[in-house]
């Protein structure tokens, strides 16, 4: 498969000069960039992909192959099983396990570190937390917490900074097409035919997190154009939230994030952590075309 690029911030400087304690585990659908899990000693549980579609175009990216096939990919949780040898790796390491997972309400991927944490000699040595959220957004809480662990932080520390930053944590998207929500079943056609029509009149339909939910949360009147419309919504929340850390996931249009990039940190003074690709269980939803925004403020 394509590799991708992927980009942090050079403000990113692990420092594990004291003996640490805590282990951390994610899924990738955080969007973590590799250099990230490996500087920061992360470990990754995969959600699973099937898309045979993808092995007949080894130089495409994901979402360019299913904009030529119009095919989408399947995506499940991982067995409670790849959970139970990562917690085993961690556990042979560190004192205790911190896992941060997607939304429960967008997977069953929080179930399945739950059950596994049920089979080792002694739970308690492991912490799960519902980051409810996916993409850059879970990506930017799996990094805070991989920069409180660096800085000695207790486990209860972590987890209440954790739960008060998910409670600010913003996701701004916008859906090029309803063609895939529609193909999987998650909208039906007559919703369908309204978002056309309001895309028709210029009015972007925004989607973000409603308690661990994607769904509408608003809509963008001034611009047809996605990128002015995503830009917009980034300078009101600096304004109500002060500088930004963000990530930007792509799925066919990396020049735009790039692009996105430079004009947050020119004319916002955001830090942007990383850009990557939109993870698969996202995207089987939204599909090629989309550019996703996560931020938190700092």
């Amino acid at each position: 498969m394509v590799a991708e690029n992927k980009i942090i911030s050079q403000k990113l400087k692990p420092d594990f000069g004291q003996s640490r304690k805590i282990g951390l585990l994610v899924d990738d659908t955080c969007s973590l960039p590799e250099k990230i899990i490996n500087d920061f000693q992360i470990e990754v549980v995969k959600i699973k992909l099937y898309f045979p579609e993808w092995d007949k175009f080894p130089e495409k990216n994901l979402y360019q192959v299913m904009k030529e096939t119009k095919a989408g990919p399947k995506t499940s949780a991982p067995p409670p099983g790849d959970y139970l040898k990562a917690y085993k790796k961690i556990l042979e390491k560190f004192e205790k396990a911190l896992v941060i997972t997607l939304s429960s309400k967008l997977s069953a991927t929080y179930s399945s570190a739950r059950q596994a944490k049920e089979f080792m000699p002694d739970p308690s040595k492991i912490e799960i937390f519902d980051s409810l959220a996916a993409a850059s957004p879970e990506g930017l809480l799996a990094l805070r917490a991989s920069e409180l662990i660096q800085e000695g932080k207790t486990l209860e520390e972590i987890l209440k900074t954790l739960e008060s930053l998910r409670e600010r944590i913003k996701l701004f998207a916008f859906l090029k097409t309803t063609y895939w929500v529609e193909k999987i079943g998650r909208i039906s056609s007559g919703q369908a035919a309204a978002f056309k029509v309001l895309k028709i009149l210029g009015v972007q339909p925004m989607l973000g997190f409603k308690e661990g939910k994607v769904a509408l949360t608003g809509f963008n009147f001034w611009t047809k154009d996605t990128f002015k419309a995503l830009f917009y919504q980034l300078k009101r929340q600096g304004r109500k939230s002060g500088k930004l850390r963000m990530g930007i996931n792509y799925s066919d249009n990396i020049e735009l994030a790039y692009q996105l990039k430079e004009k947050v940190e020119k004319e916002l003074a955001a830090e942007v952590a990383f850009i990557s690709l939109v993870p698969p269980i996202v995207g089987a939803n939204s599909g090629p075309g989309t550019i996703i925004a996560g931020c938190l403020p700092i």
